[in-house]
């Protein structure tokens, strides 16, 4: 089980030594708390501090999408804190610059691989518009010299690289046109989607670097900070192509969302809970029950890439990023 979703409305109360969730509906689910290590509040739910105090004695994490579907915050049991040696290493990396942009370009160069790995799909399935775009990015993206630039010039690279990634989308389907990317709030369905799936994703990542001993605020491409865990807003750059974006792409081209989906109000779209159970459904098939590179899901991958990025910071081995084969 590992990760629980919780849509508006849910009541999570502690019942004996399990977890009672009561849906909207009244249904009740009775969870064993040695099953759980993650809960994900995808909406409004109910509890109280002896849930609380509940789980947090035995260590589950609790993570917060906001009323737009991004993620707003986490509650991290006691006993989290990281090892000094890991800690110290990370300082390392950060405080010599050309290492921090070694570290950096190889995980935006990962993502900019697996954005046009889902590109490629497409155009050998006679999507032929994208080859031009394709090629773009490529060329784009082949001349970022990291030798010669600062993080932040990278970050802004890849800002670039992924603004014409989102703009080839519409040679995919109509229904993926993005006019403009807007997050705060989403302006319309494919926004309202992609950010969901996003957060989705990033708390994945943060949920598996915390199963480690890396220090979640201290990241190499992003500001490191610790008002939030920005090494996981890294680790989600590698995954949001392969995870989110083909989630959106699934969900949209086999019309299994529509206008009961999504709610338009004030200048904001925003996933329905119906919307929001569809992707919750999706995500969790995608992350523990498809085989990807001999695992059961991508909960797997996400997991041993974090332990790989321990490994690469503690100089045990190089460091090299997940690529996506198909």
């Amino acid at each position: 089980m590992d990760t629980v979703f919780l849509l508006k409305g849910s009541d999570l109360k502690r019942k004996d030594n399990t977890l009672l969730v009561v849906l909207e509906d009244k249904t009740r689910k009775r969870l064993p708390i040695e099953n759980v290590q993650h809960i994900v509040c995808a909406g409004g739910i109910k509890l109280n501090s002896e849930v609380l105090s509940f789980l947090g004695k035995h260590g589950v994490r609790m993570s917060f999408l906001d009323y737009y579907g991004n993620y707003s915050g986490t509650l991290e049991p006691k006993n989290m804190s990281g090892a000094g040696n890991v800690h110290l290493a990370q300082a390392r990396i950060i405080l010599d610059s050309k290492t921090r942009v070694s570290f950096g370009h190889k995980i935006l160069s990962a993502g900019v691989s697996n954005m046009l790995r889902n590109l490629r799909y497409y155009a050998y399935r006679d999507k032929q518009n994208l080859k031009e775009q394709i090629k773009e990015i490529e060329d784009f993206w082949n001349k970022t010299n990291r030798t010669n630039m600062s993080v932040e010039e990278l970050l802004g690279n890849e800002g670039l690289v992924r603004a014409l990634y989102y703009s080839s989308w519409k040679n995919i389907s109509p229904d993926l046109d993005i006019k403009v990317r807007s997050r705060r709030p989403p302006e319309d369905r494919i926004n309202a989607a992609i950010s969901f799936s996003n957060s989705l994703v990033y708390s994945a990542c943060s949920h598996a670097i915390r199963q480690t001993q890396l220090d979640p605020t201290l990241s190499f491409v992003h500001a490191p900070t610790q008002k939030r865990q920005s090494l996981a807003l890294d680790f989600a750059e590698i995954f949001k192509p392969i995870i989110a974006d083909r989630m959106v792409f699934s969900l949209f081209n086999l019309k299994t969302l529509d206008h009961k989906d999504f709610e338009e109000h004030s200048g904001a779209c925003l996933l329905s809970e119906n919307g929001r159970e569809k992707f919750l459904l999706d995500f969790h098939s995608r992350m523990n029950d498809t085989p990807i590179n001999g695992e059961p899901g991508w909960r797997r991958i996400i997991l041993k890439e974090a332990f790989a990025l321990e490994a690469g910071v503690l100089g045990l081995r190089e460091y090299v990023p997940f690529i996506a084969r198909a």
